[in-house]
This record gives C-alpha cells, sequence and structure tokens, in this order.
C-alpha cells in the first residue's frame, strides 16, 4: 500500500483535573484543533495535531497582614506526534499509538488585594501580567478506532498524556501549593478526508 495523506480535525473532552493544590480550576474541558495523519505501509501511520484549549484558574494567597487573589486565563497549544498502528481486524480497525507531545501556555494573570503593615494600614494591590510559560514535553499513548465511509475516516479515540514536568509550578510555600496536572487523559473524535 502506498502513502496516503489524509487532513482533518481533532477534538474532545479531557477527563481527569488540570491543576491541584489551593487552586480553584476554571479551565475548560474541550480541546481541538487540527490534524494530519500519513499512511504508512505495514499498516503503520504517523499522526500530527495541533490542539488548543483554555486554561484557568483562581488562587487565594491568605496571610497574616492580607491577602491576595490570583486570576489566570491562558491558551494552551499542544504539538502531538503519534506513530500508530492499525491491527489489521475487520470491522472497526483498531488502533494503539504512542508519540511525543510539546506544549506551550501563555496568558494573562490579575492579581487583586490588600496589605497591612506597622507603617502603612492598607494598601490594595492590583496588577495585571503576560504569563509564558516553559514549554513542556509530554509522551502520549492512545488507542481507537477507525471507521471509513468512502473518503471520510471517523476516529473515537482515548488519549492518556504524561507531562513530564508541570507547566505551573508554584511550590514555594507549602500553605498554597500550585501546581497542573502532569497525568491526563482525553477522549477524543477526529474527522478526516483523503
Amino acid at each position: 500500500m502506498s502513502q496516503r495523506l489524509e487532513v482533518g480535525v481533532e477534538g474532545g473532552v479531557r477527563t481527569t483535573g488540570d491543576v491541584s493544590g489551593t487552586l480553584a480550576p476554571e479551565s475548560k474541558r474541550y480541546i481541538i484543533g487540527p490534524k494530519v495523519e500519513i499512511r504508512l505501509p505495514l499498516h503503520l501511520s504517523v499522526e500530527f495535531d495541533a490542539l488548543y484549549r483554555r486554561f484557568g484558574f483562581t488562587g487565594d494567597d491568605y496571610f497574616f497582614v492580607g491577602n491576595i487573589i490570583t486570576r489566570e486565563r491562558a491558551n494552551s497549544w499542544e504539538f502531538p506526534m503519534i506513530l500508530k498502528y492499525r491491527i489489521p481486524v475487520v470491522p472497526g480497525h483498531p488502533f494503539v499509538g504512542a508519540g511525543y507531545a510539546p506544549r506551550t501556555v501563555h496568558g494573562t494573570d490579575v492579581s487583586s488585594g490588600y496589605f497591612n503593615s506597622d507603617s502603612v494600614r492598607y494598601v490594595i494591590i492590583n496588577e495585571r501580567s503576560d504569563t509564558s510559560y516553559s514549554v513542556t514535553q509530554g509522551v502520549v499513548i492512545s488507542a481507537g478506532l477507525s471507521l471509513g465511509v468512502g473518503p471520510v475516516r471517523f476516529s473515537p479515540e482515548l488519549r492518556y498524556v504524561h507531562w513530564i514536568a508541570p507547566f505551573l509550578d508554584e511550590s514555594f510555600n507549602p500553605g498554597n501549593l500550585y501546581l497542573s496536572r502532569q497525568n491526563e487523559v482525553f477522549v477524543l473524535f477526529g474527522i478526516s478526508w483523503h
């Protein structure tokens, strides 16, 4: 069988939490973006995705001289590259896959609150800043079905991603632990055309 190019979209929902510690999660559960798959001989294929999701949280820091409330809203882009093996079974064409995914997250952080001290009785804090986290790397494992009708292919999939490090890691204060999850599970559905 010669190589064949398929182009389409991949979307779905995250089934696991995205932050831990003392944060209140406010992220959207959806993830969506374009995909390209190159069919290879020996029941193999390589898939490339560009997946977008909206990330957000609110965190409260209370201390003896005041408090600060932090709200973050950010855009996350993930770029999975997955080698897939289609099990030659009819019908359904089940597949398994493994790969690598870099992720980049950029957004806006808004902090507000107050501070009391001996010399100053009441100071209002109101700051807005852009956030840009370091690129994080992930390992991807997937399994699903590949169903075709003419030139259209449908592919329901269960995908697990282990991020080697959290992109959000503010664990310097034991009372206010801010961490993004390193293990995530997604239920995805792809549509592609060849």
